[in-house]
């Protein structure tokens, strides 16, 4: 009996002590293999490796690369093999349908972190299309707004599948989200969209939408952040050395994918060096290395001496020249808005004067360019004929085809580009706000144009007695801050704003501190995209035309 006791109190002793050392418990152990788990989610996310396998039986040779992983680090560490080797074979914790929950855990944690920031804080969306690998359409959704630090922020909320890209299916997908998280409709102050999207069509209709239900979320052209200075070294290099015929030497400048200007410098250098590029595709025509790229090459080669080639480069060079400084000033560190949109101003008048009067210069120089390099020409004055049908139009001729259906329609298509982009209430609004503009020791503030700016565009931002106070608050604000010497230095508006918080002066200018705030959520800050597939997507449509 004494000998059963002693034998059941060791029991209970020895059950007491495996309590006692934690190292032991089961949830150490699971912890240590889901921080084993975690190591290789992360590295498959740099290395963007595809999560699960297609075939994860214990048979496949390959399971996929979250299960390979985890066998790669089992073999590291003994305690991983053993739980993995005597876990129970329905065991579920390393299936797919686990591993992606636990992923929607995560991501919905980041997103409350997101929504607890912004709180009862005004906001900007930032839209754009995005295609998986199975090429199903998606829409990210951004969230960009100002802090209780006043940093401006944009943080990726969302990734959305959206079975049509139809305007009104998207406006119900962004509202289904904000809706989801407890989002202020109310507080939508702003929209933003990529300008290259697929589905830039669909997004001009989807901004009229939002307005219809969001008085005030205001649709400016979606201006990113700078490209890195070595990046933009690299773009902007033209390696073109001087010499006639054989002995041009050059390099063709390579059109940055984001930087508007080098596609003019593409287009100018195709034209400087047009002689030489076609002497070396023409003997490229027979030299290359295989039958397909002498194939490529021979059908190069004939694309760059049709007329209709020389014809549309010359019209690239036109357009791209008239846009250059807009899109200069738009990407200037400085963010000199009122002089860019003055630009934009200027811009709209010059593309309009070429298509009102630059048609006979543009032939000319055209059929000279033909002259010079001995390429071939139509008849102006013939009827057209369309492609290779020998279909022709009737009172269609060669010129009306090429200014008409060419030349006009580029043109009419820039010019409904940018009084989409940058409509009068856009330009209005971004004129604005540069009266709070900190540049040169505040030279710009206007307290007039600050007071026009809350009552026509943020007038649900502030009570009655607020705008009635407003100017009072903005001639303390001129003679204080405007004066202050911590303040001199900065660059940005955000940092102004920033501060303002550091130096006590957001809680001695409440209103303008509020302003500020709703400007920043605006997207317009330098651009790192600029959109040029207007031009080029409508150059491909033509690309195939013949005459």
């Amino acid at each position: 009996m004494g000998k059963d006791s002693n034998l059941l109190h060791n029991n209970e002793q020895r059950a007491y002590v495996d309590l006692m050392n934690q190292a032991q418990h089961i949830e150490v152990s699971l912890d240590r293999q889901n921080t084993q788990q975690i190591s290789a989610n992360r590295l498959r996310l740099k290395t963007r490796c595809a999560f699960r396998g297609h075939d994860e039986s214990s048979g496949s040779k390959n399971c996929g690369n979250f299960l390979e992983l985890l066998s790669l680090l089992a073999l590291y560490d003994e305690k991983v093999e053993d739980i993995l080797k005597s876990a129970p074979k329905n065991a579920s914790y390393t299936s797919s349908t686990i591993q992606k929950e636990i992923l929607q855990i995560y991501a919905n944690r980041v997103r409350n972190v997101i929504r607890e920031e912004i709180g009862d804080r005004k906001f900007n969306i930032i839209m754009d299309e995005a295609r998986d690998e199975s090429k199903k359409e998606q829409m990210t959704i951004i969230l960009k707004f100002a802090d209780k630090q006043r940093q401006v922020k944009e943080q990726f909320f969302d990734i959305v599948h959206v079975k049509y890209t139809a305007s009104l299916t998207l406006k119900n997908v962004i509202f289904n989200v904000l809706l989801q998280h407890s989002f202020d409709i109310q507080n939508f102050r702003g929209q933003g969209y990529d300008g290259a999207s697929n589905i830039r069509g669909e997004f001009n209709v989807l901004q009229a939408l939002i307005l219809n239900d969001c008085r005030y979320a205001y649709s400016v052209h979606c201006f990113a952040h700078p490209q890195a200075a070595e990046i933009t070294r690299l773009v902007s290099i033209n390696e073109l050395a001087t010499g006639t015929k054989m002995n041009q030497i050059g390099t063709l400048q390579r059109p940055g994918e984001t930087r508007w200007s080098s596609h003019l410098n593409f287009v100018t250098s195709l034209l400087k060096m047009y002689n030489a590029t076609s002497t070396i595709l023409e003997n490229l025509k027979n030299t290359a290395s295989s039958y397909s790229q002498r194939g490529g090459v021979h059908k190069t080669y004939n694309r760059l001496r049709y007329f209709e080639f020389i014809f549309i480069l010359h019209i690239m060079k036109e357009v791209l020249g008239i846009t250059d400084n807009r899109c200069q000033a738009l990407q200037c560190p400085s963010q000199d808005i009122l002089n860019a949109m003055s630009l934009v101003l200027t811009t709209k008048g010059l593309i309009q004067n070429l298509k009102d009067d630059g048609w006979n210069e543009l032939l000319k120089n055209v059929i000279y360019f033909c002259e010079t390099w001995e390429l071939d020409f139509p008849d102006m004055n013939v009827q057209y004929i369309v492609g290779c049908s020998y279909i022709k139009k009737e009172d269609v001729t060669v010129e009306h085809h090429y200014q008409v259906d060419i030349f006009f329609a580029t043109i009419d298509t820039q010019l409904q580009e940018l009084k989409s982009r940058f409509n009068e209430n856009v330009v209005e609004l971004l004129t604005f706000t540069t009266a709070l503009d900190h540049n040169e020791l505040f030279k710009l503030f206007d307290i007039n144009k600050i007071c026009i700016l809350v009552n026509k565009f943020y007038p649900e931002d502030f009570s009655q007695q607020e705008k009635e106070c407003l100017p009072y608050e903005l001639k303390h604000y001129e003679l204080d801050v405007c004066k202050h010497p911590n303040l001199r230095k900065i660059s940005t508006l955000s940092e102004l704003c920033k501060s303002l918080v550091e130096n006590g002066k957001s809680v001695m200018y409440p209103l303008v501190d509020r302003l500020i705030c709703l400007i920043l959520t605006l997207p317009k800050e330098i651009a790192e995209k600029f959109d040029i597939n207007e031009i080029i997507d409508y150059f491909s449509e033509v690309k195939d035309r013949r005459v």
